[in-house]
């Protein structure tokens, strides 16, 4: 590169053209000056921006970031087993956002801030704001009232009653704390795991640690309430259906024997008129029809003992009806039984019984109890059916004998 030599002093004549020919070099006086001019330019813009710099970190508040994580279910995707490692691996991608989006939604943290009462938390609602802040805020109020925005009431509140009034401000005060407290709060999956971070930045760090930990409480309470839910509609719906069933069944079974005893037809139902010829086979049904009356009245009291004695001995005398035909229930019922009581202890003795997870699964555990409770009085209800039916049918087949 070819530089012009300019001289630091115009007193100092040039050089001439012929001492430049064929000269490369860089005039190092030159820069030197041009710094030396440019100096205090300098120095005045450093020091003027290390000025707000400095102004701009004493006057802004420091903020908390307190993180709590949440781990999914792994056993979400034991229903995938016949499905291709792609499909499963796509389903517990969107379960994953669902629960991101539950997190995020408007229902959670209003649980969150009815919990806490972050709508009447002062530190929440008002959080210290940085000069600059507190400045754009100053002008965007002065430009209001210039306007004349009545921007801090609600529309139509001049035209209510106190009582009135007082509830719509709670009102907005809480659908604005919730808008806030979705606002600031952050969801991620972790990398590619099952795990969920819980995130809320705030000025207050006990506030702030305060706000994940009641999220994270909050989501598993969400989840467990909604698990029970499920589980209490499917069993309203059996049971339900049960007492349907056995209804239909009582009355087709007293609908058969009165129309036998009305036409005179044998307990077989082989549509013979009653004679003299078969009073032998009818003596022979009425021991069997004693025999069944004996049975069923044996197992009907059996059973009406275990229901008279209370809910609170259901589940160890539930065993009795391991070899009968409704015992599918009771068995599953028993196994699940089990299955939340092993989880009611594990979560009292890392947590405690104030835990809100050992709270639903208490409940839960007695919801499975008086569902078992529940069984036992329908099966005691269907035994006690076969007793008058058994007793019905006996009393037909005396009444044909006794006017044969």
């Amino acid at each position: 590169m070819n530089y012009a030599n300019f001289p630091l002093d115009k007193r100092t004549p040039l050089p001439s053209a012929d001492q430049e020919k064929g000269e490369d070099f860089i005039d190092v006086e030159r820069l030197l000056g041009m710094a030396a001019r440019q100096a205090k330019v300098v120095a005045i813009c450093a020091a003027i921006g290390l000025f707000l710099g400095v102004v701009y970190l004493q006057t802004t508040p420091k903020q908390y970031t307190s993180v709590a994580s949440v781990l999914i279910d792994e056993g979400m995707n034991k229903v995938m087993d016949d499905i291709s490692a792609a499909s499963a691996t796509r389903q517990t991608d969107a379960t994953i956002l669902s629960q991101i989006e539950i997190l995020n939604s408007a229902r959670l943290a209003s649980e969150v801030v009815d919990k806490l009462k972050l709508d009447q938390n002062h530190d929440f609602m008002s959080p210290p704001q940085s000069a600059l802040a507190k400045g754009i805020g100053f002008l965007r109020g002065i430009v209001a009232y210039f306007r004349g925005n009545a921007t801090d009431q609600l529309p139509g509140i001049q035209n209510v009653d106190a009582a009135t009034r007082e509830a719509m401000i709670k009102t907005a005060t809480h659908d604005y704390a919730v808008l806030m407290l979705q606002t600031g709060l952050s969801a991620d999956r972790v990398s590619r795991s099952n795990v969920i971070s819980i995130s809320y930045q705030a000025t207050n760090p006990a506030l702030a640690t305060a706000i994940t930990k009641a999220y994270a409480d909050a989501y598993l309470a969400d989840q467990l309430n909604a698990s029970f839910d499920a589980t209490e509609r499917a069993a309203v719906w059996l049971q339900g259906r049960l007492t349907e069933l056995r209804e239909s069944s009582q009355a087709a079974s007293l609908a058969v024997e009165k129309f036998r005893a009305e036409h005179g037809l044998s307990a077989n139902s082989d549509g013979q008129l009653l004679s003299d010829k078969q009073l032998a086979d009818l003596n022979a049904q009425l021991i069997v029809a004693q025999a069944d009356t004996a049975r069923t009245s044996a197992r009907y009291q059996q059973y009406k003992a275990i229901v008279d004695s209370g809910s609170e001995s259901a589940f160890n005398d539930s065993a009795i009806a391991a070899d009968q035909p409704s015992s599918s229930v009771i068995i599953g019922l028993k196994t699940r039984y089990l299955a939340i009581a092993k989880r009611l202890q594990d979560v009292e003795t890392n947590f405690g019984k104030d835990h809100p997870q050992a709270v639903a699964l208490a409940k839960e555990k007695a919801d499975v109890s008086a569902q078992i409770f529940g069984q036992l009085k329908q099966i005691t209800e269907s035994y006690r059916n076969d007793f008058e039916v058994a007793q019905a049918r006996e009393t037909a087949l005396r009444d044909k004998i006794s006017t044969a």
